[in-house]
């Protein structure tokens, strides 16, 4: 049996809309960013969900057990909120690499049969734009009619 879900759709009545402008944004280029690494370690695919967070992680992020990242994350941004860049673009990266998969299989089967395939092959996506996720440790609710959503000053890494 199947549980029922409740959507509850409100009205924002926003005194500072350019904020959500501004987050969506950076949320656009932390994304843009991940695929970009994806691209250039294409292996990180083959992984779960998980492990391929990790490794993308260790890639991009700065730590103490990994001083000199390969690809260094060049935005101040808090952990979920790059966690979900991450999921955004690992989902981007999957379809992308499918679809272009596919394209060779039919191209190959297409020329096997001797006959010219004349399909373009798939290009990745030119920019993301994805809506922002919002996560429960994001959000503040004071009261029935008004939630706050915490924003901290995230920022472009000064090197």
């Amino acid at each position: 049996m199947t549980k029922a879900t409740k959507t509850i759709l409100k009205r924002l009545n926003l005194r500072k809309p350019e904020w959500f402008l501004e987050t969506q944004k950076l949320f656009n280029q932390v994304a843009a960013f991940y695929f970009e690494v994806i691209q250039a370690h294409e292996e990180v695919l083959a992984l779960k969900n998980k492990e391929a967070l990790t490794a993308l992680e260790r890639l991009t992020m700065k730590t103490k057990d990994n001083p000199e990242p390969a690809m260094p994350l060049p935005y101040d941004v808090p952990a979920m909120f790059r966690r979900a860049a991450i999921n955004a673009a690992l989902g981007s990266a999957r379809s992308f690499y499918t679809t272009l998969h596919k394209y060779h299989t039919k191209k190959e089967k297409m020329e096997a049969k001797g006959k010219k395939y004349n399909r373009r092959p798939p290009v990745p996506p030119r920019e993301s734009n994805r809506n922002v996720v919002f996560y429960q440790g994001m959000l503040k609710k004071l009261n029935s009619n008004f939630t706050f959503l915490l924003r901290n000053s995230w920022r472009k890494s000064r090197k």
